[in-house]
């Protein structure tokens, strides 16, 4: 979106000419020469003009008013946890003044001089109270500033005391320094010339920042250490990675693993894997200085990466980092099903008192074979990368809530910020209510958690998440991408949507792709559903799919090759004979059970009814049907408070107005979810080039 003013009027500021951008509430000058940067192709650019390229990138205008708007909300935050520490810290020195007055006044009494001082006005040693002048405020560095726009909207925006905006390029200094006089924000915007590392690092105890700010060209990587270094206990780190050619490709696992400690995720879900890789470098960085992280907004934008994460000195919040990371195991090559596997394993206990509190220990693997269940391709690793929530749903309903006190002429990003936020915020499935089965009791996780997190005094606090919380559904897949594994049309999205809740499953989108869905059902239920898809909606030819292929061993699973198996005289004369041999052979009840569920075994049937001993999904029969002699024998052995049916039994319906309502249950509000490229050449830019002197 383009916040220029008119190109063709100049202005002329400390004798030279110069083009205004107005952005925010900022402006920048922009000498002429850099009109031609502004299209993003190298050949627009003059030999001379090389060094002045891609200082200002209005493609990341949106990027910039999400950057504002985040701190903005967190600021609120952290202004009113001062007040509240400012507050109690009051409160205790006024309860000790009125002990030390009425020592004092019976002292007085005693010696015949009974003087009183006024309540409050003074502290015990006689000094006047300190009182805050004026609204507390906070601190920000922006570490990789070029012409200081970011500096510039932070100062003129938000309650800031002090922006320091550092950059190595004497150029890009000597450009921020101009900008800075024009907008008359001296005195709030201190320029720094160095390397960012060098200065974050040299930063005393008391010289720390409220929040740091990277938005390197490329990967933030070489950064990261130093950030987390820089930051004040409960700071905010704001983090751009652009180098999405390596955390969301498997083009260069060797550079993803040396840049961010674990290997990229292949297949339509790779954005959120880089996002994960991204976090848990931070976490990783973090932890070895007893500071954890906490995210409040992850998100993956156009053509890089945007992370949002509160950092705590706290020693035993770093116990949860390992039970927080886990490794993927991919069937990229196959049909792109995956699980998860936790490093660690985290788990609340109770003492001997009846207190809880968590023990860490080893976590059980593999959770996968080497070899698809669904399709029987190779399963790939991914990982390590950070396994818990990518976002903490206060934080985003805050900024949500910002929105509607905006101008949007000054904001003019406002509808897709509010759609890619709103699509964030719905990527938390206990914030999605689901159809309950009979006997099934609906319950919201989320909202018991936020009705336990938050201070009904301070509303305005952004409650912490629970740190040992693990995200239970993490990643999305593509509609396109399934039906292309089956070679049918592609299932509309409200009807999947409705088949799954159909299923009693809940279902939502992905930020960070279109025509992507998040959901609690097991891939099993998934595949079965695209099974009946194709049976009931998009019947396919069987040349159209090759033996050997990924989509043949999903279709080989399909109802009608089930019942396939039952059917033949000699199949079934053959089951009688084992199963009146395993009558007359019985010597009691346990073996006559065992022996005929053998039999049943061998003939198939077992596999139909009922899913392999040693599922990992523990697909179990219908809560509804009659419980079996066997069932009866057997222990329990499962605390669910409702079983699901196998997948081959479900009754799938392509409810379109069911998927609809899963759609409306957030909002019926038409947004902007999945912006498309404003206009050509959509991406990066150029690096801009330091000239050699």
């Amino acid at each position: 979106m383009d916040s220029s003013t008119d190109p063709s009027k100049l202005v002329q500021f400390q004798g030279t000419d110069y083009q205004v951008i107005k952005e925010g509430r900022a402006h920048i000058l922009n000498p002429p020469a850099q009109e031609a940067a502004s299209k993003a192709t190298r050949r627009d650019l003059k030999e001379e003009d090389e060094s002045q390229s891609v200082f200002y990138n209005p493609i990341q205008q949106f990027n910039r008013d999400l950057s504002v708007l985040a701190i903005r909300a967190y600021g609120e935050s952290l202004l009113e946890s001062k007040k509240q520490k400012h507050k109690k810290r009051t409160q205790g020195k006024k309860r000790k003044r009125e002990v030390d007055s009425e020592d004092q006044a019976s002292k007085s009494a005693t010696d015949g001089a009974n003087e009183v001082k006024p309540e409050g006005e003074q502290t015990g040693n006689g000094k006047q109270e300190a009182q805050p002048d004026s609204e507390p405020s906070y601190t920000i560095l922006d570490a990789l500033s070029a012409t200081g726009l970011r500096a510039l909207r932070y100062a003129s925006e938000l309650p800031v005391s002090r922006v320091v905006a550092n950059d190595l390029s004497a150029s890009a200094i000597k450009s921020m320094k101009t900008n800075i006089e024009y907008n008359e924000l001296q005195d709030r915007i201190q320029p720094n010339l160095g390397d960012a590392r060098t200065y974050m690092y040299s930063l005393g105890a008391l010289q720390k920042f409220d929040v740091i700010d990277l938005d390197p060209y490329g990967t933030a990587s070489p950064f990261i250490d130093a950030a987390i270094q820089g930051v004040r206990d409960g700071g905010l780190l704001c983090v751009t990675c652009t180098d999405a050619g390596v955390w969301a490709s498997t083009g260069y696992p060797e550079k993803a693993f040396s840049l961010y400690g674990g290997v990229s995720i292949k297949g339509s879900h790779s954005h959120e894997g880089g996002l994960r890789l991204i976090l848990n470098s931070l976490a990783m960085s973090a932890a070895k200085y007893g500071l954890a992280i906490e995210p409040l907004l992850s998100l993956s934008i156009d053509f890089y990466a945007r992370v949002f994460v509160r950092v705590y000195r706290s020693p035993a919040l770093v116990k949860f980092t390992a039970g927080n990371t886990m490794l993927v195991y991919n069937c990229d090559s196959g049909c792109g099903a995956w699980s998860t596997q936790p490093i660690a394993a985290t788990k609340q206990r109770l003492d001997k008192k009846g207190n809880p509190f968590y023990h860490y220990g080893l976590a059980q693997g593999p959770s996968a074979g080497t070899h698809c269940e669904h399709c029987g391709f190779k399963t790939h690793i991914a990982g390590p990368m950070w396994g818990g929530p990518l976002h903490n749903p206060h934080y985003i309903q805050k900024i949500l809530a910002i929105l509607p006190t905006l101008d949007p002429k000054t904001y003019q990003t406002i509808p897709r910020i509010e759609g890619m936020l709103t699509t964030a915020l719905e990527e938390d499935l206990d914030l999605t209510p689901a159809v309950p089965k009979a006997g099934q009791q609906p319950t919201s996780e989320a909202e018991t958690a936020e009705t336990k997190s938050q201070d009904p005094e301070c509303p305005a606090i952004i409650p912490r998440m629970n740190p040992a919380a693990l995200e239970k559904y993490p990643f999305y897949f593509n509609l396109g991408f399934l039906s292309k594994v089956l070679h049918c049309t592609t299932i509309p999205m409200d009807e999947f949507r409705g088949a799954v809740r159909s299923c009693g499953y809940r279902t939502t989108r992905s930020h960070a792709k279109p025509n992507s869905i998040r959901t609690d059902a097991p891939w099993s239920v998934i595949w079965e559903i695209m099974r009946e898809w194709v049976r009931q909606h998009s019947p396919i030819k069987e040349s159209s799919i090759k033996p050997g292929t990924p989509g043949a061993a999903i279709m080989a699973k399909s109802r009608n090759n089930l019942r396939k198996v039952h059917e033949g005289d000699q199949w079934l004369a053959q089951l009688k004979r084992d199963l009146l041999n395993a009558v007359e052979s019985g010597k009691d009840v346990s073996d006559l059970i065992t022996k005929v569920e053998a039999s049943l075994y061998r003939s198939g049937l077992q596999r139909a009814l009922r899913p392999a001993a040693g599922s990992s999904e523990e697909e179990l029969p219908d809560a509804d049907a009659e419980p079996k002699p066997a069932d009866i024998m057997k222990p329990p052995t499962s605390t669910r408070p409702f079983e699901r049916p196998h997948p081959s039994t479900l009754d799938i319906k392509f409810d379109a107005a069911l998927g609809r309502e899963a759609s409306d249950a957030h909002t019926k509000k038409r947004l902007v979810r999945y912006q498309l490229n404003p206009r050509a050449n959509w991406g990066p830019l150029n690096r801009a080039a330091v000239a050699s002197k």
